[in-house]
């Protein structure tokens, strides 16, 4: 199970994740991490020719960021309104999606190491790269190259966040529950139970 992280600020978003069973993918330029696809590679004709190539290939390429985390308390913070946000649960078939696993490093790719590798493979090797600052999120990514905005996936379990009021978690419940009984709905464990002290 994989968990997009969300607020429910707009809550016509969320409505269309749960009736349409899909993720909203955006290009590497809309991410929140500034450094987000950069490498390095060095200033010759045909270093730069290879970087003008992977460049137009990330632009054509559209990303959903998931963790494997169901209750991180930065990513409760950083992406689920300050823990009044929920957590969703999804199941992503790999047969029709293509996953990559986030690799965390101390230092960006150089471009000049993939020499001899297809260029899509190495704009998708780039765009599953980032520095070890972002590791708390334990995040993969669906890639979607197919000129579309959505990635299919099975919605199995809508979390709330810790400060989410009764009113707003009773209301999103019913909701769920009247658009597919079949998610389950809970409230997010205590993660202060599961810090080592």
């Amino acid at each position: 199970m994989l968990y997009k992280y969300r607020s429910l600020e707009n809550y016509k978003y969320f409505v269309d994740i749960i009736i349409k069973e899909r993720l909203y993918a955006a290009n590497y330029k809309e991410l929140n991490d500034p450094m987000e696809g950069q490498y390095l590679y060095s200033n010759t004709p045909t270093s730069n020719k290879f970087s003008e190539i992977i460049t137009n290939l990330k632009q054509q390429i559209r990303i959903v960021s998931l963790s494997r985390e169901e209750n991180h308390p930065l990513m409760w913070a950083h992406y689920a309104n300050g823990h009044r946000g929920v957590a969703i649960g999804v199941e992503v078939d790999e047969n029709v999606n293509f996953v990559k696993k986030i690799n965390y490093t101390s230092s960006f790719l150089k471009l000049e190491d993939f020499e001899g590798l297809p260029d899509i493979e190495v704009a998708r090797t780039i765009l599953s790269n980032k520095i070890n600052v972002w590791s708390y999120e334990q995040e993969e990514r669906i890639l979607v190259e197919d000129n579309s905005f959505f990635a299919r996936v099975k919605v199995c379990e809508v979390i709330a966040g810790r400060n989410m009021s009764n009113q707003d978690y009773s209301l999103m419940k019913e909701l769920v529950n009247r658009l597919n009984p079949n998610i389950a709905v809970r409230r997010a464990n205590n993660y202060i139970d599961e810090i080592n002290w």
